[in-house]
């Protein structure tokens, strides 16, 4: 049984570009059909195909490597970018439930009588400053 090979140096992949690396056939087909112009649909699927290895000795050396090289760095780039994602819910996850804390912080303030507020301070810190729950400015 031959397996299909899914990516690759492909022509025709796009209009403008002769060869360039396809990443996954069936995923640009399914793109042509449906973001294409009708009109454009039918040559671009007879044209575009994958190359065999031996059509890769025929393109310039130096266009060959750039785009391998061009192709770790993007899978590094997808990586980092997974990296990122998974980082990322992890702190919306985080901040969540920092917002939650929050919440219950300033719900336990709440409740927390001024009066019983005014004798700690008054134990504890005795300014002139501290009325009715907050620091008094003098005015300019």
């Amino acid at each position: 049984m031959k397996v299909k090979k899914v990516s690759g140096f492909s022509v025709h992949c796009h209009h403008d570009i002769l060869v360039e690396w396809c990443y996954d056939y069936d995923e640009r087909v399914r793109a042509i059909k449906q973001t294409k112009p009708k009109n454009e649909i039918k040559t671009r699927l007879k044209l575009f195909k994958l190359l065999p290895k031996e059509a890769i000795k025929d393109i310039p050396r130096g266009y060959v490597e750039a785009y391998q090289k061009w192709v770790e760095a993007n899978k590094k780039r997808d990586e980092a970018y997974q990296k990122w994602v998974e980082a990322y819910k992890k702190r919306t996850e985080a901040y969540q439930k920092r917002t939650e804390a929050d919440k219950k912080r300033d719900e336990a303030y709440k409740k927390w009588s001024q009066k019983s507020k005014d004798a700690f301070h008054k134990k504890w810190c005795g300014c002139k400053e501290y009325k009715d729950g907050e620091i008094q400015f003098e005015e300019e």
